[in-house]
């Protein structure tokens, strides 16, 4: 019977060892692909194209620039403002207007800074709304952001 005891107690301490090991291998397993996901909206980001919040064309389809916008605002915090600097420092016009939303939310003394280096800029960003794409200053969408034209959309979703 005492070898039968201790059989068990071996037993338990080896599925303990190996319950810890699988829980290990899980994590790291999924903290890679939320860094991959990550990286990919970023660089997807940073060559959007075009700026847009909402459903766009005749189907009302998410712009894949919101949605790339999207997953970096889940992150935490100082992960998504560096994200957004980076894709502000050096991602297309279009991405530079996502980056500024985001900074915003984050940390608006930066955006502050940010808007008034834009003063006199010219840089033109392809914009939709709905089935309507224009073109449009990047100083005048950062201006609308700082309004406050875009809260309502720079909501995090649920």
């Amino acid at each position: 019977m005492l070898n039968f005891a201790r059989s068990c107690r071996d037993l338990i301490r080896g599925c303990e060892a190996r319950r810890f090991v699988v829980a290990l291998i899980v994590l790291s397993c999924s903290v890679a692909p939320a860094q991959d996901t990550l990286s990919a909206a970023v660089k997807s980001l940073s060559n959007t194209g075009v700026f847009a919040f909402g459903g766009v064309g005749f189907v009302g389809k998410i712009s894949q620039g919101e949605i790339d916008f999207r997953v970096i605002q889940s992150q935490p915090a100082a992960v998504a403002l560096a994200s957004f600097e980076t894709i502000y420092a050096t991602g297309d016009p279009a991405a530079k207007s996502y980056a500024l939303a985001g900074i915003r939310q984050l940390d608006r003394e930066r955006f502050r800074d940010i808007l008034r280096s834009l003063d006199g800029s010219q840089e033109e960003v392809f914009t939709m709304e709905g089935c309507i794409m224009e073109r449009r200053r990047l100083v005048d969408i950062a201006k609308a952001i700082d309004a406050g034209s875009y809260d309502d959309w720079l909501k995090p979703r649920q």
